[in-house]
């Protein structure tokens, strides 16, 4: 969306009479302009360094995963949310699906959902496999992107094609068939290749939420934003990104140790349900929402 659809979303918006609006990234500084011209409060989610002077400008307050990504003379304004996971899909309950891989063995399974571009590590994942204490075990990759040519080309040069099943895209609701049949699920981001590449990562791993609102044994990195929402060896396993037998050992130390591993999944499935779902982020905006506008109409 731009500028150009204004006069449209104007028309639309006067017909829905809000009290507020909400602007996300993608409206490139629209939802700003009908705020203005509605006289409205103006709320701004800011996902990356692509977000509009003008929103930045305008906005009474800003939401962010992290308040490095607002420009620090906005800084002031920002208020941190969290992302969470869909707790009612992502649930221990959901049958597992069946994976074409290790059926039929006592394979351990591990199970990666995302895209499959540079800065989610999955060549640092397929590495992990070939190493000695990981040559029995299985993986399964769910989703599509860039480099999963790639990635069948590296599975093939490093001897392990026969343990990794490439599930490609599947359905939003089939996403979770497949983190049940996980015995573990890895999320090895690579942050030295993320966007915007001066701040690190510093986005809410969603995959993360959803592995451990499923109750599964997760290993993930060692980063500024998650050791904020998650402790290592009481909720997941965390290792230093990039780091080789790091991910290996945090890997191996959860299948080797099945109660512990049942343990720790629990306790990350409770944090999750406590304060990451979708709906404690929705109780969050709700809240800003009603601030925003009570302050609006005292002229705050």
């Amino acid at each position: 969306m731009s500028a150009l659809d204004l006069p449209a979303a104007l028309k639309a918006a006067r017909e829905f009479k809000p009290d507020i609006v909400y602007e996300r990234g993608s409206s490139y500084g629209l939802g700003a302009m009908i705020a203005v011209c509605l006289k409205l409060p103006l709320v701004t989610m800011v996902l990356d360094e692509q977000v509009s002077r003008l929103s930045l400008w305008l906005a009474d307050t800003l939401v962010a995963t992290n308040p490095r990504l607002v420009p620090a003379k906005h800084r002031s304004k920002v208020i941190q949310v969290s992302w969470g996971a869909n707790s009612a899909l992502f649930h221990p309950d959901k049958p597992a699906s069946r994976i074409p891989v290790g059926q039929g063995k006592s394979s351990p399974l591990l199970v990666y959902v995302g895209s499959f571009k540079k800065w989610h590590g999955l060549d640092l994942l397929l590495q992990a496999l070939q190493q000695p204490s990981l040559n029995d075990t299985c993986a399964v990759l769910v989703g599509d992107g860039p480099l999963r040519k790639e990635m069948q080309v590296l599975a093939n040069q490093l001897g392990i094609t026969s343990r990794i099943h490439f599930a490609g895209s599947v359905p939003y609701y089939s996403v979770p068939g497949f983190i049940a049949a996980a015995d573990v699920c890895i999320a090895p981001f690579n942050p030295h290749m993320h966007r915007p590449s001066g701040e690190g990562f510093v986005l809410d791993p969603l995959k993360v939420f959803e592995y451990l609102a499923m109750g599964k044994p997760t290993v993930t990195i060692r980063s500024e934003n998650i050791e904020a929402l998650f402790e290592d060896h009481k909720h997941l396993r965390l290792y230093h990104p990039g780091h080789l037998l790091g991910l290996v050992e945090a890997v191996s130390s959860l299948l080797n140790d099945p109660d512990k591993a049942r343990k720790m999944a629990q306790a990350g499935r409770q944090k999750v349900l406590s304060s990451h779902t979708w709906q404690a982020h929705a109780d969050h905006l709700y809240d800003l929402f009603a601030e925003a506008i009570s302050h609006k109409r005292s002229g705050m």
